[in-house]
């Protein structure tokens, strides 16, 4: 879904959270994954916004969309 909104120039902000764990699975999915046959492969630009540091070391990042 998150690729679909890329490819429709929706994303306006970016939150994500970042916490210090790591699984190393091969078959992850990526954010913003696309299929292939998505003719529109967009790409987008952030500008950070904010970082909050959350319990358990975890990080709050926000970002807003950069536009052209």
């Amino acid at each position: 879904m998150n690729g679909s909104f890329l490819n429709e120039d929706l994303i306006d902000e970016l939150s994500l959270v970042l916490v210090p764990f790591a699984d190393g699975a091969s078959d992850s999915v990526t954010l913003f994954e696309n299929k292939a046959s998505l003719k529109n492969k967009q790409s987008a630009n952030f500008s950070l916004k904010s970082v909050d540091k959350l319990n358990d070391d975890g990080l709050w990042m926000k970002y807003v969309t950069k536009r052209d």
